[in-house]
């Protein structure tokens, strides 16, 4: 899934908002002292906040909302340097302050504010927002070099001729939001190619080698730069398509330009240089990514309280039982094969990943997952009830589902939802195939479809691939709340957990 694009406009305010909240401030704050400087100098009977002076606030108002839809100052704002940003802010003031003339000529209301006013205002403007814009535009480019490890990850399968307009067009830009996290060619061929580095990056092979990355990496989308080939190019796109990637075919090469268009789950965009056909399986209005990250948030902040006070409660008696730390941290593969550390309150023994190989014979599922009964790794699992059924610490918790809620902390963390698919280990993620790899296209979660739908019961993996694809092919936010109330439900009933 991937958030769908609107065109030009729309794209280019949700890009830039924290310029365009810092323009209107400032242009309105430049208003201000304007009038306040000929209020005090000239005028000492002007009424600063009378209605003319919130009609001419109204004014401004329109004026820098009909710059943002036709004009598109903030286009490669990140790109241009000082020189350039002057000459911009420059143009972007004179182009408001003759709109401003023309509405207030239209609306009656050349009167009510002075040549003087309205000469400072436009004045203390430039200067304040162009200082501004070069002050925050060097915040941004420094957080964005500094979280580089966040940017979308992109594989790229070009030719071996196209390789030299691929660099030049696409790895260059140091304040993109994407890495080129591999590089292949249509045409590989090992003799030739096997040294060839671009950009610092050395060429990992052909078609089959990409796919096979795709399948074991952090891979977010993957740009297809073969257009002599259309067929070999739909086909792979086809291929990624099963595993949850979203395709970018490159269409033709512009100069500055950020337009986008969008329709369905094909439209074109902008990488780097290039202008590319986008092709992924759902788009997802920004609207509802936000409320699912808000949802994330809330529960989130809840989560931790009660995983907090959980950890105070049963820390004492793990440690007392079974020496070890509390939290268990497991590296797991997340969204697109970004790996993370995932807690779990510890309710096995601290060999426990060492004693697996030689349980693997008791394993129920099919061998991508692993579960077993009365599995003997569980801290006081020797202890039994009347029945023979164990009742150590370790089976408490799991039946109560008490060791999930560190979880909260990654998904605060943001690197897991409350609702998505099962966060799979390193050696279940390695033993994937093509029509697995589309489980990692979203966040994992704490709870999901395959969890309320008998987790302990379904031993298939594909059926669990299934429920996970049920998913994400039919998300909304109403289904997220339905499997947390779901999920709650079986908590209280201990239903589905071992």
């Amino acid at each position: 899934m991937s958030v769908k694009k609107k065109y030009v406009a729309g794209s280019s305010i949700r890009k830039h908002i924290d310029f365009i909240l810092m323009d209107f401030l400032i242009l309105e704050f430049s208003y201000f002292l304007a009038v306040l400087w000929y209020h005090y100098e000239f005028d000492s009977s002007l009424i600063v906040f009378g209605e003319r002076y919130r009609l001419q606030c109204l004014i401004l108002f329109v004026c820098l909302a009909a710059s943002l839809t036709f004009r598109q100052p903030y286009k490669n704002i990140l790109k241009r340097d000082k020189w350039h940003e002057t000459t911009s802010t420059l143009k972007h003031s004179i182009n408001m302050a003759i709109l401003d003339i023309i509405l207030m000529y239209v609306m009656k209301d050349t009167t009510s504010t002075s040549r003087l006013t309205f000469a400072a205002t436009w004045v203390i403007y430039f200067a304040l927002e162009n200082s501004c814009r070069l002050l925050w535009k060097r915040v941004v480019r420094n957080y964005i070099v500094k979280h580089k490890d966040s940017r979308r990850q992109v594989a790229v399968l070009t030719t071996q001729k196209r390789s030299a307009l691929m660099e030049n067009n696409l790895g260059l830009y140091i304040f993109r939001d994407y890495d080129i996290c591999g590089i292949f060619f249509s045409d590989f061929q090992k003799e030739r190619d096997s040294d060839t580095t671009i950009n610092g990056r050395k060429v990992l092979g052909g078609c089959k080698e990409i796919i096979e990355y795709a399948v074991h990496n952090w891979v977010d989308e993957v740009i297809i730069d073969i257009p002599d080939d259309h067929e070999l190019a739909w086909k792979l796109d086809e291929k990624f398509s099963t595993m949850g990637i979203p395709t970018h075919h490159t269409v033709t090469i512009v100069e500055n330009t950020e337009d986008d268009m969008s329709s369905d789950a094909t439209y074109v965009e902008k990488m780097g240089n290039y202008i590319v056909i986008t092709h992924t399986n759902r788009e997802i209005a920004p609207i509802q990514v936000a409320l699912k990250r808000l949802l994330d948030i809330i529960g989130g902040i809840i989560g931790s309280i009660f995983a907090l006070i959980i950890i105070i409660c049963v820390g004492p008696i793990i440690k007392k039982q079974a020496p070890g730390p509390v939290i268990f941290s497991q590296e797991r593969v997340g969204k697109n094969g970004k790996t993370f550390k995932m807690y779990k309150i510890r309710s096995m023994y601290v060999d426990a990943e060492e004693r697996k190989a030689a349980l693997m014979e008791k394993n129920k599922m099919d061998g991508f997952m692993f579960k077993m009964d009365d599995d003997p790794r569980i801290i006081g699992s020797e202890k039994k009830d009347e029945n023979g059924n164990p009742k150590g610490i370790g089976n408490f918790i799991r039946k109560t589902s008490l060791d999930e809620f560190p979880q909260f902390f990654n998904v605060l963390k943001g690197d897991m939802s409350i609702v998505g698919t099962r966060p799979p280990t390193m050696d279940e993620w390695n033993k994937y195939s093509v029509q697995y790899r589309k489980r990692l296209s979203i966040k994992p979660g704490i709870t999901g479809l395959w969890q309320i739908s008998g987790r302990s019961q379904i031993t298939n993996f594909n059926d669990v691939v299934r429920l996970d694809s049920t998913y994400i092919d039919n998300w909304t936010v109403g289904m997220d709340v339905r499997i947390i109330i779901k999920t709650i439900t079986k908590v209280v009933k201990r239903e589905g957990a071992e």
